[in-house]
C-alpha cells in the first residue's frame, strides 16, 4: 500500500527500506539511484548518519568459516560485498583436468592433474556487492540482489537475483568490517 499523501498528518510515523547506487559527488552533496530508478539528492551528514556502505570498511578481521556464514545469514536487508565461489558443475572440472593433460609433459602430469582437479572442484571466485532479504532456496542458497548489474528496462526484477551458496563464501564486507576466512 503507498502512503496518500493527501492524509498525512504531523506526528505519523513513516518507514522505508531502500538501497541506493552512488551517481555523482559534489562538494558535500551526493545524488544517489534507488532501486525504482529514481535520483535524490542528499548531503555529507545524511550520508554518514543514516546510510551504510556495502564496499567501504576501516577494520579487518580473520574469522572462521562458521562464523562467516553466521554473519551473513544474520544480516539481511543490509549493503554488502561478498565473495563467495560459483557452483562446480562437472563440464568446468573434466576441462580443467583435459587441459592440465594436454599442457603437461608426462613428468608434470600428475601435479598438474591434481592442481587441475582442485581448482575444479573449488569453483570459480564471484564478488557482489548488493543485499539479501534472507530468503533461502531449498539447497539453503541465499537469494541476493546484485546491485552492480545495470537493469535492462525490458528485463524483470529477477534479472539482478543471484544466488550464493553460504558454505562458499571467502569474504564479506559489512557495516565497515571486511570479514575473511581464516
Amino acid at each position: 500500500m503507498k502512503t496518500n499523501f493527501k492524509t498525512l498528518k504531523v506526528g505519523e510515523a513513516l518507514s522505508e527500506v531502500q538501497y541506493y547506487k552512488v551517481v555523482k559527488i559534489a562538494g558535500e552533496k551526493v545524488q544517489l539511484k534507488d532501486g525504482l530508478d529514481q535520483d535524490i539528492v542528499v548531503d555529507k551528514n545524511y550520508v554518514e548518519d543514516c546510510l551504510i556502505s556495502g564496499n567501504q570498511h576501516t577494520k579487518d578481521e580473520k574469522i572462521s568459516k562458521t562464523d562467516l556464514t553466521k554473519m551473513f545469514l544474520e544480516n539481511p536487508n543490509v549493503a554488502f560485498t561478498v565473495s563467495f565461489n560459483k557452483q562446480v558443475k562437472e563440464a568446468d572440472v573434466a576441462k580443467e583436468i583435459m587441459d592440465a593433460y594436454e599442457g603437461s609433459t608426462p613428468k608434470t602430469m600428475a601435479d598438474a592433474i591434481k592442481k587441475a582437479v582442485k581448482r575444479g572442484l573449488t569453483g570459480e571466485e564471484r564478488v557482489l556487492t548488493g543485499y539479501h532479504t534472507g530468503l533461502q532456496d531449498e539447497f539453503g542458497r541465499i537469494s541476493c540482489i546484485d546491485m552492480n548489474i545495470t537493469k535492462d528496462p525490458n528485463a524483470s526484477y529477477n534479472s539482478a537475483l543471484r544466488l550464493v551458496d553460504p558454505r562458499s563464501l571467502n569474504f564479506l564486507i559489512l557495516k565497515g568490517t571486511k570479514y575473511t576466512v581464516k
